[in-house]
C-alpha cells in the first residue's frame, strides 16, 4: 500500500501512511460549504498538524484531537487556542520552523511560512505568534510540503536544497464562497501566491508531484491559470512534474520518487 491522500478543501488534507497511520493537515471540514464528509465521518486519527491559527486552518482541530486522542503539532499560539477550546494540553506538541520532530513515528519537519497567525480566545485575549509550514514524510520517497499560505521567498530553494519535498500541496488562491469570505474581500487580487508565484515555487523546490491548495472547487480560475503555467515550464531534462487538481473528498496515491529515498 502506497501513501494516500485525501482533500478536504481550502487547505485541508488526510494522509494515511502505508502502515495506517492517519495524519490531518488543517482540517477545515463542517464549516467547509464544499466538504462532502464531516467530522463524524473521521474513523481514525493518529497526529494532526496545524499550520496557522487562521479559522480555516485550525477548523475542526479541538473537536477531531479531543475525539480521537490524537496530538497536535503546532505553533505556540495555536496551542493556547486549542486548549481554550478544551483540548488537554498534554496532547499539544507545540514547534517552530527547524525544530524537526519525529511524532508516533512520522517525521514531521517544521519550516518557516512567510506568513501571519493570530486568533482570540473566548473572553478577547489576542493570540499570536508563527505561521509554520511542514514537510511530512509518510514513507522512503515520499516527503509532502504543506506551505501553511507563505508568501513567496527564497526561502523555497533552501528546502528544496536541505529537505528535498518531493510531493508539493501549493496554494494557487484566495477562496472564495460561504464561510471562508475575508473583510473587504473584492479588493484582494490575489492569495499570498499568484498563480505564476506558486508555479516558480514549484520549479524552486524541484518537485515531482504538485497539487494546487486553497481553493473550494478546481474549476476557481487560478487553479486553471496554475495548471496551464505548470504544463508550459520545462525542467530542461525531458521530465515534468504530476499535477493532480483535486475537488474536496477526492483521493488519490502518492508514490515515491524513484531515486528519492
Amino acid at each position: 500500500m502506497a501513501t494516500q491522500l485525501k482533500f478536504f478543501g481550502v487547505a485541508g488534507y488526510q494522509l494515511v501512511k502505508p502502515d495506517g497511520t492517519t495524519i490531518l493537515i488543517d482540517p477545515f471540514i463542517d464549516s467547509n460549504p464544499e466538504c462532502p464528509l464531516s467530522v463524524a465521518d473521521l474513523e481514525r486519527v493518529d497526529l494532526i498538524l496545524v499550520t496557522h491559527a487562521a479559522f480555516d486552518h485550525v477548523g475542526d482541530a479541538a473537536e477531531i484531537a479531543t475525539k480521537f486522542n490524537a496530538p497536535v503539532v503546532c505553533g505556540v499560539d495555536v496551542k493556547y487556542l486549542l486548549e481554550d477550546r478544551g483540548v488537554d494540553p498534554d496532547l499539544l506538541r507545540v514547534t517552530i520552523w527547524g525544530m524537526w520532530m519525529k511524532v508516533l513515528g512520522v517525521q514531521v519537519r517544521p519550516v518557516e511560512s512567510h506568513h501571519w497567525s493570530f486568533s482570540k480566545t473566548k473572553d478577547g485575549q489576542l493570540l499570536s505568534g508563527p505561521a509554520i509550514g511542514y514537510i511530512v514524510e509518510t514513507e522512503p520517497g515520499v516527503r509532502i510540503y504543506h506551505p501553511a499560505d507563505t508568501a513567496i521567498s527564497y526561502d523555497l530553494k533552501l528546502f528544496a536544497e536541505l529537505y528535498r519535498p518531493t510531493v508539493g500541496l501549493m496554494h494557487v488562491s484566495l477562496p472564495k464562497g460561504e464561510a471562508v469570505n475575508l473583510p473587504h474581500h473584492y479588493m484582494y487580487q490575489s492569495g499570498e501566491l499568484t498563480p505564476y508565484e506558486a508555479a516558480l515555487a514549484s520549479q524552486w523546490l524541484n518537485l515531482d508531484h504538485i497539487l494546487p491548495n486553497h481553493y473550494l472547487r478546481a474549476d476557481h480560475p487560478d487553479v486553471t491559470k496554475f495548471v496551464e503555467i505548470m504544463e508550459s515550464f520545462d525542467r530542461g531534462d525531458g521530465t515534468a512534474p504530476r499535477i493532480s487538481p483535486l475537488n474536496p473528498g477526492d483521493s488519490i496515491e502518492l508514490t515515491p520518487s524513484p531515486g528519492r529515498e
